[in-house]
């Protein structure tokens, strides 16, 4: 596998600079990927992919034509993330997190947010998520989020964002996100 031609169009590419060049980061593995033989790493994909399959990691696709179970997709080639970029992440995807489990606690104790007009109060109540029989209620450590799922994606620039779910909640335009950059 060579370097050379590869062209990122304009996007950033966390494993090269510019064509041919490595970033710091990545400049071991880019060596290694070039000293293979050519097929090889297509090869390496395959057969992690059929040990997935064996190993049942695998999730159920109902009434495909192929079969049910299918592979979970993933790369053989890590995401590099260099440590001042992860401690930063963290830090924003903490302070997300933080501020979903206040929004949380807000929706159902004082309702700043709605008496604020920051989000309208029918927003709230028709979410399908929702719940009136949390109204009142303390959970513990005041988490209501225990398990967050985010999209972390690099923008063009290759600075990190969170979408944070856009466009997955019924009754919420966009007009109710704010975009911010983690960190």
């Amino acid at each position: 596998m060579k370097f050379q031609d590869y062209d990122a169009q304009g996007f950033y590419d966390e494993w090269l600079a510019a064509p041919g060049q490595p970033r710091p980061e990545a400049s071991l593995l880019v060596r290694m990927l070039e000293s293979l033989p050519a097929g090889e790493l297509q090869r390496r994909q395959q057969a992690a992919e059929r040990a997935f399959l064996l190993m049942g990691i695998t999730f159920a696709v109902y009434g495909h034509r192929d079969g049910a179970e299918k592979v979970w997709p993933f790369d053989l080639l890590p995401r590099l993330i260099v440590m001042d970029e992860w401690e930063r992440i963290d830090r924003g995807l903490r302070q997300r997190i933080q501020a979903l489990n206040l929004f949380l606690n807000d929706i159902y104790h004082a309702q700043r947010i709605v008496r604020d007009r920051v989000v309208p109060e029918e927003v709230i109540r028709t979410a399908r998520s929702f719940r009136p029989e949390c109204i009142g209620l303390h959970p513990p450590a005041g988490i209501w989020a225990h398990i967050v799922g985010t999209d972390l994606v690099r923008d063009r620039d290759g600075r990190y964002v969170d979408t944070f779910g856009r466009g997955r909640y019924q009754g919420v335009t966009r007009d109710h996100w704010i975009e911010v950059e983690l960190g």
